[in-house]
């Protein structure tokens, strides 16, 4: 017999899915609060941030000249925390 049909909401919350989900949702989080206390240009060019399993906070940026320019500002994020910061590849 197939499976029987389940509502969206109890996919998102349970088993791997719930697990993708709540990472995606601390991504989000993450890379809102490091966009904040950034300046305005650089924070918009900030892709991603989040911390990597070995404590150290990795940013990605768009490009590589804003990759350069946000590193002038890592003062203003949270200190202790090793930062890597990764450019997105290009497209081709």
């Amino acid at each position: 017999m197939p499976d029987e049909p389940r509502h969206l909401s109890k996919v998102l919350n349970a088993g791997p899915v719930a697990r993708v989900v709540r990472e995606s949702e601390r991504r989000r989080l993450e890379t809102a609060r490091i966009r904040k206390l950034l300046p305005a240009e650089e924070a918009a060019h900030v892709v991603s941030a989040a911390t990597n399993e070995a404590g150290e906070l990795v940013l990605v940026m768009d490009t590589p000249s804003w990759a350069a320019r946000v590193r002038y500002c890592l003062r203003a994020l949270p200190g202790g925390a090793e930062v890597k910061i990764r450019v997105l590849p290009r497209s081709g």
